[in-house]
């Protein structure tokens, strides 16, 4: 028989409740605290998803503030400013977002317990990296949720491009959230079977992935249904203690050749956060791009902190 949960979501707008309403209805936690700077909506949302599960399980949802947050087995961070149309990159958040983050940062290191940590604010491998540093949490309890998210999109393109079911399709993007994204060409599979790819094909595909996001966010403002379901699949595999392999961002130790990064990496995710960082074997080129989006990221840390 499992234990009692309780997850706990700073920041619940768009994406954040949408979150909160999936890690309920699946009922994976007993508590869900919901945590706003406009408490009006925290409440609200509260209400409204309390009342979407009521029929179906007794997941305990509320509002409240960083104190409620005590005892949480998992703490989502999706507070801040989001990405809108006319940016072209996620670092342009970093400037307003990394003061929201200092401030979540702040009230939750000091709670009981030993939470996980989900970031989800933009640029997430840097926000993720100065939450890690900024809270002083073990490296394998801060992760940041996006991988499963680009690696979603790179499924979606291949099975719409070549017309196979999305399901057949074995894929992961890794390395940075953002323009140096590494889509692993070298190990898809389709149907079990690795697929080859023509330089050609490579450069539509690699092209078609960095438009997914911004074609959501113009046509609706937001992507919100993918990134909040991927992250429930994370919170999943933390509670339930699945070892599931996920692309997450995690901080580096000389993994890759990096380290004091944080960074898309394919991990063993259980109830203990990560639990193993898997090193797959890259193509050169693979390797290029990681090295390179590694090198984007350090530079924006080093501008965030020294600044």
């Amino acid at each position: 028989m499992r234990g009692k949960y309780k997850v706990s979501v700073i920041g619940v707008g768009n994406l954040g409740s949408c979150i909160a309403y999936e890690v309920a209805n699946r009922g994976l936690a007993d508590e869900i605290v919901l945590i706003d700077i406009v408490r009006n909506l925290a409440e609200g949302n509260a209400i409204d998803i309390g009342q979407a599960i009521a029929f179906r399980n007794n997941t305990n949802v509320y509002s409240g503030d960083y104190y409620d947050a005590e005892g949480s087995h998992v703490i989502i961070v999706a507070a801040g400013k989001p990405r809108t149309p006319e940016m072209k990159t996620r670092l342009e958040l970093l400037d307003v977002n990394r003061r929201i983050i200092g401030d979540v940062a702040q009230k939750i290191r000091n709670l009981s317990g030993e939470p996980i940590i989900i970031t989800l604010t933009n640029p997430v491998d840097v926000m993720n990296y100065l939450l890690w540093k900024y809270t002083g949490f073990p490296r394998e309890r801060v992760i940041g949720s996006a991988g499963m998210l680009d690696s979603a999109r790179f499924r979606q393109i291949l099975s719409r491009r070549y017309g196979i079911p999305i399901l057949d399709i074995e894929a992961y993007v890794i390395g940075e959230h953002g323009e140096n994204q590494v889509p692993v060409f070298s190990m898809v599979k389709i149907r079990g079977e690795h697929k080859r790819f023509t330089e050609t094909e490579k450069n539509e595909i690699v092209n078609d992935l960095k438009r997914s996001a911004l074609s959501v966010i113009s046509k609706k403002g937001a992507t919100i249904y993918a990134p909040a379901n991927n992250t429930a699949n994370m919170v999943e595999a933390i509670l339930k203690d699945e070892g599931r392999l996920c692309v997450c961002s995690a901080i580096l130790n000389g993994e890759y050749g990096v380290r004091d990064v944080s960074i898309g990496v394919p991990v063993r995710l259980g109830g203990g956060g990560i639990e193993e960082i898997f090193e797959w074997r890259l193509d050169e080129g693979e390797k290029r791009l990681f090295h390179l989006g590694a090198e984007s990221i350090r530079k924006a840390i080093e501008s965030t902190l020294y600044s």
